[in-house]
């Protein structure tokens, strides 16, 4: 496995990092990931991490690589039920987990960072909390912005 960065940040494709793992050479790749992506096996990572998605209840389990940028995800109803997994792919990792201790303050935090420049220009959500930005001349405006226009365009009001 190559070397990673050591911590990731506090949230990984818009879910909260709840626990996270680098292999090294005491973790052994089983050979099988069964997670495809692409139609083809993702095969051995160097980063894991198990994460809550920002608007659920379900966890996921990330596969990364050293920048923890995520390279392929499954979904798992418990932190427990994502770590058994990780371990039949990765013997050894049990004892690599570390708790990431992320708050949902350091959450918001970071998004607000992230995305600080990209808001809707009128309610000032986030790229990841709307399904659509659309961006001219400087200006965002949300899919739920438009469509509020649109309405009131439509009702007189």
């Amino acid at each position: 496995m190559t070397r990673s960065s050591p911590v990731p940040p506090p949230v990984l494709d818009s879910a909260r990092v709840i626990e996270y793992a680098v292999l090294d050479k005491s973790v052994i790749y089983s050979g099988h990931s069964s997670l495809f992506v692409d139609g083809r096996e993702l095969g051995p990572v160097p980063c894991l991490a198990v994460c809550q998605p920002l608007e659920g209840a379900s966890f996921l389990l990330f596969h990364c690589d050293t920048d923890w940028t995520v390279l392929g995800a499954a979904e798992y109803p418990s932190v427990a039920e994502a770590k058994i997994r990780a371990e039949r792919i990765y013997r050894g990792i049990s004892g690599r987990w570390i708790d990431a201790h992320v708050t949902e303050q350091q959450v918001k935090r970071y998004l607000d960072e992230v995305w600080s420049d990209q808001r809707c220009s009128v309610c000032g959500r986030r790229p990841d909390q709307v399904e659509h930005l659309i961006t001219k001349n400087n200006i965002h405006i949300c899919d739920s912005c438009i469509r509020e226009f649109y309405e009131m365009l439509h009702d007189g009001s």
